[in-house]
């Protein structure tokens, strides 16, 4: 969606936008019906991702806010503590919320080492809603010629949108298994990604092609 310079234009989105390769979707949307019209067109842009040379150069303008998402992360590693503790946990050290121990927090963060039910929900809402939701409702046949759907048309369409995310939100749970139908529904849906090294649908779709491997009788009781 973009020219390699140092120029980045903005196009119409649509569903299944891709950016280019080396380079993230910055996406700006806006939803429209018949009874509110869109503030402004959707929009969406391919852009460099951000060099770490870059971050280096300015470490020290960028220190303030790196005192931000430590704290932030400090506040996920102590949310975590009490509630493994089951509300019972009494005191924080300070290795606890080091440093190094935040930063051992954000790596596993993002490489989605814990992947769960609120991680998947907030992904699925940031990242895939917009285009599904735009998919969902082509496919049903609901958007007019200005681009528009009926309130009605959005509430079936919100319907499908949701149960999307609620199965995608079940492949947190390690034992969950899904049905073939469903494997490929969800696998198509995660296609609709604007970023196709998105490390939440690479787990996402590991998870799924493991459902579509055939299991042992031994493997299915459990009993290695």
């Amino acid at each position: 969606m973009s020219n390699v310079s140092n120029r980045h234009p903005l196009k119409p989105f649509t569903a299944g936008d891709k950016a280019l390769s080396g380079q993230r979707l910055a996406k700006v949307g806006y939803k429209t019906s018949k009874k509110t019209p869109a503030k402004f067109a959707s929009v969406a842009v391919s852009v460099p991702q951000i060099e770490v040379s870059d971050v280096q150069d300015n470490i020290l303008r960028l220190l303030p806010y790196i005192g931000t998402m430590l704290e932030n992360a400090q506040d996920g590693i102590i949310k975590g503590l009490y509630e493994s503790a089951s509300g019972k946990c009494i005191d924080i050290s300070d290795a606890d919320i080091s440093v190094s121990a935040c930063i051992g927090y954000l790596a596993a963060e993002a490489a989605g080492d814990r992947l769960t039910k609120e991680a998947i929900e907030s992904w699925f809402d940031s990242e895939l809603s917009e285009n599904l939701f735009a998919s969902i409702a082509e496919k049903l046949r609901f958007v007019d010629a200005d681009g528009a759907i009926t309130e009605d048309q959005e509430t079936v369409v919100l319907k499908h949108l949701k149960v999307y995310r609620t199965v995608l939100s079940m492949l947190a749970g390690g034992k969950t298994l899904l049905g073939e139908k469903q494997i490929l529904n969800c696998k198509s849906a995660l296609t609709l990604a604007p970023n196709e090294n998105d490390a939440m649908v690479t787990r996402l779709n590991a998870r799924l092609t493991a459902m579509e491997k055939p299991k042992s009788m031994e493997e299915m009781l459990e009993l290695v």
